[in-house]
């Protein structure tokens, strides 16, 4: 246990106090001992509960096309989620899933992973709510992400990380003004939109055997194109090997098939998603006085290194069929 455990306030809302809990993986998530057992998770924002909301709907609709995605389960008085006191971390609790997540090495199965999100991708579109999720926006809508996260517009949240760190904030900024210039450029505001995990990765799916039996971290779910969901999969931290990229875009061409324009702007949608995560690292510097080494880290290294592998992109989009 740590002292970032759930507090007592949060278990009491569930009705779930003295029951005894293990931290999960990275600490933000503890399996609690209950009938029948649950999960307690500290979102990354603040989250209000329109939005928990949204989700809960979202993933009860793809429980209903057959995926394992978990219940929210509701407060003692009905609210989807609590947030321990002003200021502080929201907090949800879901249905415990069985099963272990697994490293995914191999061509084939890399290909599984593609046509499990396409699969998804097909069913979440065909339950599309038709209206955005409450505090979260598109790819690019980085002021709804932090306004709602109440650190104010995006512009304001870099002017301020940039009194500390100007040099990073000054990169910060150059980002996201060719990344606006080249999403528009591209069409992305054309591309058709609908449900999207938000976070879909190797890591937020749990296997019993051969069996998928979880389908975890739903947090920033939300309207988009379908593409925002592949594109963070080309670098989960450093670049995806191409072998393994080309047979995730070919397992999920195999359910739904992507376009040259889609092609075209997966580099701009990588660029959009890692602005994302700074954006997210900043609200956590900004509210809670994180640790601003994971945004000088994204800025530093993992642009540049994307920038080197998106040149060799272009092959994706070559040698993919399907």
């Amino acid at each position: 246990m740590t002292a970032n455990e759930p507090p007592d306030v949060v278990l009491a809302a569930y009705g779930l106090a003295g029951a005894p809990s293990t931290p999960l993986d990275g600490g933000d998530a503890w399996a609690v001992r209950a009938e029948p057992p649950v999960v307690v998770k500290r979102r990354r924002l603040p989250a209000n509960g329109a939005g928990t909301e949204w989700e809960a709907e979202l993933r009860r609709l793809a429980a209903a096309a057959g995926w394992p995605a978990g219940e929210i389960i509701r407060t003692v008085d009905g609210a989807a989620a609590v947030t321990a006191a002003a200021g502080g971390a929201t907090w949800t609790c879901e249905t415990w899933l069985p099963g272990k997540r697994r490293e995914v090495r191999s061509v084939a199965g890399w290909r599984i992973v593609g046509r499990l999100l396409g699969r998804l991708h097909s069913d979440l579109a065909r339950a599309d709510p038709g209206t955005q999720r409450p505090g979260l926006g598109k790819a690019w809508e980085l002021d709804v992400l932090t306004e709602a996260a109440g650190a104010g517009t995006f512009n304001r949240l870099v002017a301020a990380f940039g009194h500390a760190y100007p040099e990073v904030a000054a990169a910060v900024r150059r980002e996201r003004y060719r990344n606006l210039r080249e999403l528009a450029r591209l069409g992305y505001p054309d591309l058709p939109e609908q449900p999207i995990h938000g976070s879909f990765s190797p890591g937020h799916l749990l296997w019993t055997g051969g069996e998928l039996t979880g389908v975890i971290g739903w947090e920033f779910a939300r309207r988009d194109a379908a593409m925002c969901d592949l594109a963070p999969l080309l670098m989960p931290d450093g670049p995806l090997e191409l072998p393994f990229a080309q047979a995730l875009f070919e397992g999920y061409a195999t359910v739904r098939p992507v376009s040259n324009q889609e092609f075209g702007l997966l580099p701009a949608l990588v660029r959009a998603w890692l602005l994302w995560q700074v954006t997210v690292l900043l609200i956590g510097w900004r509210l809670a006085g994180g640790d601003p080494a994971g945004v000088v880290h994204t800025m530093e290294e993992r642009f540049p290194a994307f920038e080197r592998y998106a040149l060799e992109l272009g092959m994706l989009r070559a040698n993919v069929t399907g």
